[in-house]
Parts: C-alpha cells; sequence; structure tokens
C-alpha cells in the first residue's frame, strides 16, 4: 500500500528515537538519500488520527538518475521524491506505538526526554489510549 491509505495528520515513529507529527502527506514526499538508506534498514512506524498503525517497508527514490548524477548527489545530498510502502499492523495498533514509544525512552538517548523526566513521559505514554492522546502526551513534554 503506499501513503494514501494514512489519514493525515500522522506520528512517524523510528526505532532510533525520530518522533515527529506529521501535519500532511506533504512533509514524506522528499528525502535524502542518506536517510532513504538509513530508515530502509530500520523499523519505522506511522501512527495516523484515526488510530491506525502502519508498518514503513520501502522507501525508494522515484528519480531514476545517470552515474554523473548520483556522484554529485552523494556529495551534496538533496531532497528527492520518493515512494513509500506501508503495511497496516491489525492487531492492537495503540498498543504496538506505545511500545515502540516506550522502547525509544528507554534507550535514554534524551530525544524524547529532553525537557521531562523520563519516568513521566513513560507513564503518560502508558495511559494514551488514543493518537490524541498520544499527541497530547508528547507535546507536553516538548517532544513533538
Amino acid at each position: 500500500m503506499d501513503l494514501d491509505a494514512v489519514t493525515f495528520p500522522a506520528l512517524i515513529v523510528a526505532e532510533d528515537g525520530w518522533v515527529d507529527y506529521l501535519a500532511s502527506v506533504a512533509q514524506l514526499e522528499k528525502w535524502t538519500n542518506t536517510a532513504i538508506k538509513k530508515y530502509n534498514k530500520r523499523r519505522v512506524l506511522l501512527y495516523d488520527c484515526s488510530d491506525h498503525a502502519w508498518l514503513v517497508e520501502s522507501i525508494v527514490s522515484r528519480a531514476r538518475r545517470k552515474l554523473f548524477v548520483r556522484l554529485i548527489h552523494a556529495v551534496y545530498n538533496p531532497k528527492t521524491p520518493v515512494q513509500i510502502s506501508v503495511r497496516p499492523i491489525t492487531e492492537c495498533p495503540t498498543e504496538t506505538v506505545r511500545d515502540a514509544l516506550l522502547l525509544i525512552i528507554d534507550k535514554d538517548d534524551d530525544v524524547l526526554t529532553q525537557h521531562t523526566e523520563a519516568s513521566d513521559l513513560k507513564t503518560e505514554i502508558q495511559h494514551a489510549a488514543s493518537f490524541k492522546a498520544v499527541v497530547q502526551a508528547l507535546r507536553a513534554a516538548r517532544a513533538i
């Protein structure tokens, strides 16, 4: 499936601690080649405002470039249009996203816990039962 299946706004949650609020699909339309390589190797989830969760299966550049252009892009790393394929997570989507967030918080790399205690944020995330509640908890902690 492509991103048309995802209802925006949505959260993106990657296992390396990247968590962001995406107001529209336009925020995911262009990626750098470095980001494409990095996040194709990691578990990335989308959690949309209709409480559906999605696993990002692939991120592929739409541009087919010649060798010379690829060499230039390797140096400058500009953003290029991408096609993102997702697969729905049908079993307990909210719980899946909560678990992913709790793992990120446990890594304690201060991405989400710069402005709040990890234990406080974990408590808020554990009690969140919907997209709206998760977003409120992250915003209250100034994590997004």
